[in-house]
């Protein structure tokens, strides 16, 4: 092998280490990194890694200006600073700018550890480096979007924005625009880049969380705000985004409507249901918006959450035939006895129509598997609701779902409360049949029995008939023997 070949060859060696070193990295997941600090003195620091050698670092103090062209600094304050350092691959290049007592800027340039001739190499690095430094800091944000703004309005702030990859720097750009007087057009145009350009989800709800009255001021810009609003993955991001919008008195029925659009993407039943708490906390609902909070309330999976909603929503005065049919329909989804049996009791303490009461009996005969809990509510029933012959058959057919001899007992026992009409009476009365035991059976008969006497006829005969299940002769005869 000649000369020529061996240079070749390990040329081509180290060529491929390089590479193979590259690709280990990226493997390793080494992305760039920022870190900001900012001192009590006011000093701000900014340091910026890439993984691969090329890093940037910048810190200053006081008030930075800027030339036009971002290409070079004109001024700054009394007593400020700024220096600028970037090491790429070995190579160390620093520049420190201050100004002097009578306000002229002192500039210094270095390569390694040399000072250099500022106007000779110095100039040119730092109009290279300063386009940089401005796009990846926040160093004359305000000042740059002023200018950018005189220039060219909003489009040309947002122009600059797509030119920034920091999310925080976008971030900044956005909210400096933001305190512009801007049109609807200026504000789909700016939800539009939040939406597509900024890829945090942290960043995204913080624009769109610091002038939520003025997102929502037009129906242009809330379809822009919902678009750009479900672009947040983040549950927790997206549900701050939906409770800062709801905190917001100006919001209108309409506005709040398409709010629930969003909460419905929310996966997190801990995040949708604290939304919907804000809005029952903040809001006074119309009937068609209260429909879309229990329609979304449906989507939440936990019994814990779904029950939270649904009795903060009952404690809500004067509640329409339609929204409790509508809640209703939501606790046929709910599982866990406990947590139905609770959000019934919220229920119940409102008065209940004919209809929604029966509905009501039919969940608890359909839903509920433990006696205690369907007990405990159909005692409830009785203590809080006047039992008419409508609701009485819907009442009597969840009773008899209780195969607890006891349970049943004490049911019976707390409906010889109320007062019925002859007919409605023998009805209760022989539903004492399904009890199996004789002592609950005579029991729940004996709650019955004062009222029995003083009524007589068909009443009696019902009471009668429903002691012959009593096989027990000492029962039997207590049984008869409190109606005579």
């Amino acid at each position: 092998m000649n000369q020529l070949s061996k240079i070749i060859s390990a040329f081509l060696i180290k060529l491929i280490f390089i590479l193979l070193l590259l690709s280990s990295n990226i493997g390793n997941g080494q992305k760039k990194s920022t870190s900001v600090s900012i001192s009590s003195n006011g000093k701000t620091s900014i340091s910026i890694k890439n993984g691969f050698g090329n890093n940037f670092s910048i810190e200053y103090k006081g008030d930075i200006t800027l030339s036009d062209d971002d290409s070079d600094v004109i001024a700054i304050s009394r007593n400020g600073y700024m220096e600028i350092k970037k090491s790429a691959f070995g190579s160390r290049r620093r520049i420190f700018i201050e100004s002097d007592n009578s306000g002229q800027l002192i500039k210094k340039y270095y390569v390694g550890g040399s000072q250099k001739s500022f106007d000779n190499e110095g100039k040119k690095w730092l109009s290279e480096i300063l386009l940089e430094a401005v796009r990846t800091t926040t160093l004359g944000a305000e000042k740059r979007v002023n200018r950018f703004y005189k220039q060219g309005g909003s489009y040309k702030v947002l122009k600059e924005v797509g030119n920034i990859s920091s999310n925080h720097v976008k971030s900044r750009y956005v909210k400096l625009l933001l305190e512009k007087n801007l049109k609807e057009k200026d504000l789909i145009s700016i939800l539009n880049t939040v939406g597509e350009q900024i890829d945090s989800d942290h960043h995204s709800a913080d624009i769109l969380k610091y002038n939520t009255k003025l997102f929502l001021a037009y129906p242009g810009t809330t379809s822009a705000y919902i678009k750009a609003t479900g672009e947040i993955d983040s549950d927790h991001h997206k549900a701050e985004v939906l409770k800062r919008s709801i905190q917001d008195g100006a919001i209108s029925d309409t506005q709040l409507k398409a709010l629930f659009e969003i909460a419905q993407d929310i996966n997190s039943d801990h995040h949708k249901a604290s939304v919907l708490k804000e809005v029952l906390n903040r809001r006074s609902l119309n009937p068609e918006n209260m429909k879309l909070l229990v329609s979304t309330s449906k989507g939440i999976d936990s019994d814990h959450h779904k029950a939270s909603v649904l009795k903060k929503a009952l404690n809500i005065n004067g509640l329409s035939e339609s929204v409790h049919n509508s809640l209703l329909a939501s606790i046929s989804d709910m599982d866990s006895d406990h947590h139905i049996s609770s959000v019934f009791s919220e229920l119940l303490r409102n008065k209940m129509d004919s209809g929604s009461l029966s509905n009501l009996l039919r969940l608890v005969e359909d839903n509920m598997d433990s006696d205690n809990h369907q007990a405990s509510v159909l005692k409830q029933v009785a203590t809080k609701q006047h039992i008419n012959s409508a609701v009485l058959q819907a009442y009597l057919e969840a009773l008899q779902e209780i195969s607890s001899d006891h349970h049943q007992a004490d049911v019976f026992k707390q409906l010889s409360r109320q007062e019925f009409e002859d007919t409605e009476l023998s009805k209760i009365l022989l539903a004492t049949k399904s009890i199996d035991s004789d002592y609950h059976k005579t029991e729940a008969l004996l709650s019955f029995a004062s009222e029995v006497r003083n009524r007589g006829g068909n009443v009696k005969d019902a009471y009668t008939e429903a002691c012959k299940d009593i096989s027990s002769e000492s029962h039997f005869g207590r049984a008869l023997k409190a109606i005579q």
